[in-house]
Protein backbone atom coordinates (compact mmCIF):
# COMPACT_ATOMS: atom_id res chain seq x y z
CA UNK A 1 0.00 0.00 0.00
CA UNK A 2 1.24 3.12 -1.08
CA UNK A 3 1.47 6.37 1.26
CA UNK A 4 -0.37 8.13 -1.24
CA UNK A 5 -3.41 5.68 0.33
CA UNK A 6 -2.81 7.05 3.62
CA UNK A 7 -3.87 10.22 5.22
CA UNK A 8 -3.14 12.18 8.30
CA UNK A 9 -6.07 14.16 10.04
CA UNK A 10 -5.10 16.89 12.77
CA UNK A 11 -7.68 19.07 14.39
CA UNK A 12 -6.02 22.21 15.89
CA UNK A 13 -6.85 25.32 18.08
CA UNK A 14 -3.74 27.76 19.08
CA UNK A 15 -1.18 25.33 18.92
CA UNK A 16 0.67 26.46 15.74
CA UNK A 17 4.31 26.00 17.76
CA UNK A 18 4.25 22.63 17.95
CA UNK A 19 1.79 21.89 14.52
CA UNK A 20 4.53 23.51 12.39
CA UNK A 21 6.97 20.68 13.46
CA UNK A 22 4.30 18.41 12.86
CA UNK A 23 3.66 19.35 9.31
CA UNK A 24 7.40 20.14 8.53
CA UNK A 25 7.87 16.10 9.15
CA UNK A 26 4.86 14.85 7.35
CA UNK A 27 6.09 16.75 4.70
CA UNK A 28 9.39 15.98 4.58
CA UNK A 29 7.94 12.27 4.69
CA UNK A 30 4.93 13.43 1.57
CA UNK A 31 1.86 12.13 3.82
CA UNK A 32 -0.98 13.51 2.41
CA UNK A 33 -2.42 15.72 5.55
CA UNK A 34 -5.57 17.52 6.17
CA UNK A 35 -5.53 20.10 9.28
CA UNK A 36 -8.88 21.45 10.68
CA UNK A 37 -7.83 24.71 12.41
CA UNK A 38 -10.41 25.36 14.75
CA UNK A 39 -11.13 29.12 14.38
CA UNK A 40 -7.43 29.83 16.27
CA UNK A 41 -6.28 32.92 16.44
CA UNK A 42 -2.35 32.64 16.60
CA UNK A 43 -1.70 32.71 12.93
CA UNK A 44 -2.74 29.01 12.05
CA UNK A 45 -4.46 29.21 8.68
CA UNK A 46 -2.15 32.00 7.53
CA UNK A 47 1.12 29.92 8.40
CA UNK A 48 -1.14 26.91 6.73
CA UNK A 49 -1.96 28.80 3.38
CA UNK A 50 1.69 30.34 3.61
CA UNK A 51 3.31 27.55 3.69
CA UNK A 52 0.65 25.55 1.00
CA UNK A 53 -0.62 22.58 3.58
CA UNK A 54 -4.00 21.66 3.03
CA UNK A 55 -6.59 22.92 5.88
CA UNK A 56 -9.99 23.68 6.67
CA UNK A 57 -11.06 26.54 9.13
CA UNK A 58 -13.98 26.21 11.19
CA UNK A 59 -15.80 29.63 11.28
CA UNK A 60 -16.38 29.15 14.89
CA UNK A 61 -15.03 27.23 17.52
CA UNK A 62 -16.42 23.42 17.34
CA UNK A 63 -14.30 21.54 19.96
CA UNK A 64 -11.74 18.61 19.02
CA UNK A 65 -14.47 15.98 18.65
CA UNK A 66 -16.43 18.26 15.74
CA UNK A 67 -13.50 19.29 13.84
CA UNK A 68 -12.44 15.37 13.42
CA UNK A 69 -15.70 14.05 12.16
CA UNK A 70 -15.65 17.30 9.94
CA UNK A 71 -12.07 16.43 8.50
CA UNK A 72 -13.22 12.27 8.34
CA UNK A 73 -16.64 13.65 6.29
CA UNK A 74 -14.55 15.64 4.14
CA UNK A 75 -12.53 12.38 3.62
CA UNK A 76 -14.26 9.59 3.37
CA UNK A 77 -15.48 11.49 -0.33
CA UNK A 78 -12.03 10.89 -1.63
CA UNK A 79 -11.73 7.16 -3.22
CA UNK A 80 -8.20 7.03 -3.30
CA UNK A 81 -7.72 6.88 0.53
CA UNK A 82 -7.57 3.83 2.01
CA UNK A 83 -6.71 4.54 5.86
CA UNK A 84 -7.14 7.52 8.03
CA UNK A 85 -4.72 8.92 10.93
CA UNK A 86 -5.67 11.08 13.65
CA UNK A 87 -3.31 13.15 15.59
CA UNK A 88 -2.97 15.46 18.08
CA UNK A 89 -1.61 19.13 17.50
CA UNK A 90 -0.57 19.61 21.19
CA UNK A 91 2.52 17.37 21.31
CA UNK A 92 1.66 14.89 23.17
CA UNK A 93 1.76 12.07 19.85
CA UNK A 94 5.55 11.71 18.81
CA UNK A 95 5.64 12.35 14.63
CA UNK A 96 8.46 9.05 14.70
CA UNK A 97 5.71 6.78 15.67
CA UNK A 98 3.67 7.82 12.24
CA UNK A 99 5.98 5.73 10.29
CA UNK A 100 5.55 3.12 12.77
CA UNK A 101 1.79 2.66 12.84
CA UNK A 102 1.65 3.28 9.39
CA UNK A 103 3.89 -0.28 8.77
CA UNK A 104 1.65 -1.62 11.34
CA UNK A 105 -1.88 -1.41 8.87
CA UNK A 106 0.13 -1.67 5.89
CA UNK A 107 1.41 -5.53 7.39
CA UNK A 108 -2.36 -6.53 8.62
CA UNK A 109 -6.05 -5.73 7.99
CA UNK A 110 -7.25 -3.78 10.23
CA UNK A 111 -10.19 -1.80 10.47
CA UNK A 112 -9.22 0.31 13.50
CA UNK A 113 -5.68 1.14 15.31
CA UNK A 114 -5.69 2.42 18.31
CA UNK A 115 -2.55 3.85 19.65
CA UNK A 116 -2.22 3.58 23.69
CA UNK A 117 -0.27 5.93 25.47
CA UNK A 118 1.77 4.63 28.60
CA UNK A 119 1.19 8.12 30.07
CA UNK A 120 -2.28 9.32 30.85
CA UNK A 121 -3.17 12.69 31.96
CA UNK A 122 -5.69 11.98 35.09
CA UNK A 123 -6.60 9.40 37.12
CA UNK A 124 -10.12 9.25 35.91
CA UNK A 125 -8.44 8.50 32.42
CA UNK A 126 -6.60 5.18 34.11
CA UNK A 127 -9.54 3.94 35.41
CA UNK A 128 -11.72 4.39 32.32
CA UNK A 129 -9.14 2.84 30.48
CA UNK A 130 -9.26 -0.28 32.94
CA UNK A 131 -12.43 -0.65 32.61
CA UNK A 132 -13.33 -0.19 29.22
CA UNK A 133 -10.14 -2.89 28.36
CA UNK A 134 -12.25 -5.32 30.71
CA UNK A 135 -15.54 -4.96 28.65
CA UNK A 136 -14.19 -4.04 24.94
CA UNK A 137 -10.79 -4.61 25.15
CA UNK A 138 -10.03 -1.22 24.43
CA UNK A 139 -7.34 0.00 26.27
CA UNK A 140 -7.34 3.86 25.34
CA UNK A 141 -10.44 5.09 24.28
CA UNK A 142 -9.18 8.31 24.66
CA UNK A 143 -6.67 8.54 23.11
CA UNK A 144 -6.45 10.72 19.88
CA UNK A 145 -3.91 9.03 17.71
CA UNK A 146 -5.81 6.04 15.66
CA UNK A 147 -5.63 4.64 12.35
CA UNK A 148 -9.12 3.88 10.43
CA UNK A 149 -10.05 1.84 7.50
CA UNK A 150 -12.16 4.37 5.33
CA UNK A 151 -13.37 2.07 3.95
CA UNK A 152 -15.37 1.14 7.12
CA UNK A 153 -15.55 4.80 7.78
CA UNK A 154 -17.82 5.26 4.52
CA UNK A 155 -20.23 2.53 5.72
CA UNK A 156 -20.80 4.62 9.10
CA UNK A 157 -20.63 8.18 7.79
CA UNK A 158 -24.21 8.87 6.94
CA UNK A 159 -24.68 7.99 10.91
CA UNK A 160 -21.96 10.24 12.24
CA UNK A 161 -23.54 12.83 14.14
CA UNK A 162 -21.67 16.45 14.06
CA UNK A 163 -21.58 16.21 17.74
CA UNK A 164 -21.06 12.68 18.22
CA UNK A 165 -17.91 11.12 20.29
CA UNK A 166 -15.21 9.72 19.09
CA UNK A 167 -15.39 6.67 21.53
CA UNK A 168 -19.14 6.45 19.79
CA UNK A 169 -16.98 6.25 16.76
CA UNK A 170 -15.35 2.98 18.47
CA UNK A 171 -18.02 1.20 19.65
CA UNK A 172 -20.05 1.46 16.04
CA UNK A 173 -17.03 -0.73 15.09
CA UNK A 174 -16.90 -3.04 17.64
CA UNK A 175 -20.86 -3.42 17.41
CA UNK A 176 -20.05 -4.80 13.67
CA UNK A 177 -17.34 -6.86 14.97
CA UNK A 178 -14.81 -5.53 13.05
CA UNK A 179 -10.75 -5.67 13.36
CA UNK A 180 -9.64 -3.55 16.29
CA UNK A 181 -6.32 -3.61 17.43
CA UNK A 182 -4.31 -1.75 20.00
CA UNK A 183 -0.80 -1.13 19.88
CA UNK A 184 1.36 0.70 22.54
CA UNK A 185 3.35 4.20 22.62
CA UNK A 186 5.14 6.74 24.25
CA UNK A 187 3.25 9.97 25.03
CA UNK A 188 4.89 13.39 25.73
CA UNK A 189 3.61 15.82 28.06
CA UNK A 190 1.39 18.29 26.23
CA UNK A 191 2.50 21.62 25.81
CA UNK A 192 0.20 24.63 27.69
CA UNK A 193 -2.51 23.89 30.48
CA UNK A 194 -5.83 22.83 29.14
CA UNK A 195 -8.82 25.33 29.03
CA UNK A 196 -12.07 25.16 31.99
CA UNK A 197 -13.90 24.55 28.59
CA UNK A 198 -11.81 21.49 28.04
CA UNK A 199 -11.49 20.22 31.47
CA UNK A 200 -15.03 19.98 31.54
CA UNK A 201 -15.75 18.77 27.89
CA UNK A 202 -13.46 16.23 28.60
CA UNK A 203 -15.22 15.23 32.45
CA UNK A 204 -18.24 15.04 30.19
CA UNK A 205 -16.79 12.42 28.06
CA UNK A 206 -15.67 10.43 30.94
CA UNK A 207 -19.36 10.67 32.19
CA UNK A 208 -20.76 8.88 29.03
CA UNK A 209 -17.75 6.48 28.96
CA UNK A 210 -18.66 4.97 32.29
CA UNK A 211 -22.69 4.97 31.24
CA UNK A 212 -20.98 2.68 28.54
CA UNK A 213 -19.69 0.40 30.69
CA UNK A 214 -22.63 0.47 33.71
CA UNK A 215 -25.50 1.05 31.59
CA UNK A 216 -28.39 2.05 33.44
CA UNK A 217 -30.93 -1.27 33.50
CA UNK A 218 -34.39 -0.95 32.98
CA UNK A 219 -36.82 -2.21 35.28
CA UNK A 220 -39.47 -4.47 34.23
CA UNK A 221 -42.86 -4.65 37.11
Amino acid sequence: MENSKIIILIPSHNELKTLKKICIYIKKNNFKLLIIDDNSQDGTSQWLKKNKFNYLRNKTQMGYERSIIRGIKKIVKKKNIKYLITFDADGEHQTKDIKRIIKFIKDKKISLLICNRDKLNRLTEYLISFLFFKKFEIKDPLSGFRAYSVRELRHLSNNIKNNEFLVDLILNFKKKKLNIKNISIQAKKRLGKPSVGNILFVNLKILKLIKYIFPLQKHVY
